[in-house]
């Protein structure tokens, strides 16, 4: 049997004042091989993958740093949206004026009147109502006064 291996520790004087003082021996946390385990079940053999090669590998495609977009600045994509809706709405009256459909008033005639009296009657008890705090999105609006 082979010798012991001496483990690192303190010095003896001082291994005995801990041992005093802690009231028991102590017990060191460090590992040392002779103290561990044996291991006992065979080296694990983990099938290669893509990630393996040095080549044709398809990291490219799942790297996380390429999913990483610059931030959306919310009132630069609102002014875009409202541009292309006033300029697809003025493409389609220049297409209606060059087709010949628009109407003579210039679309600017009154709309036509609704035949639900209901809701006409709900407009009327809302206007005698006490008035209402405007709601934040409306007093703070950037699409300026409709």
């Amino acid at each position: 049997m082979p010798p012991k291996p001496k483990h690192r520790d303190v010095a003896g004087f001082l291994s005995r004042v801990r041992n005093f003082f802690l009231g028991r021996t102590h017990k060191t946390a460090l590992r040392f091989a002779d103290t561990v385990s044996p291991r006992t079940q065979p080296p694990p053999d983990i099938p290669k993958g893509p990630a393996q090669s040095l080549f044709s590998n398809y990291y490219y495609t799942r790297d996380p740093r390429r999913l990483v977009k610059p931030s959306v600045d919310l009132v630069q994509e609102h002014k875009q949206m409202l541009a292309a809706k006033l300029k697809a709405e003025e493409a389609a009256k220049a297409a209606q004026a060059k087709s010949g459909d628009a109407p003579k008033d210039g679309g600017a005639g009154p709309p036509p009147k609704s035949t639900d009296t209901d809701a006409e009657d709900c407009h009327q008890r809302e206007d005698s109502r006490a008035k209402k705090l405007p709601t934040p999105g409306k007093v703070h609006s950037w699409e300026g006064p409709r």
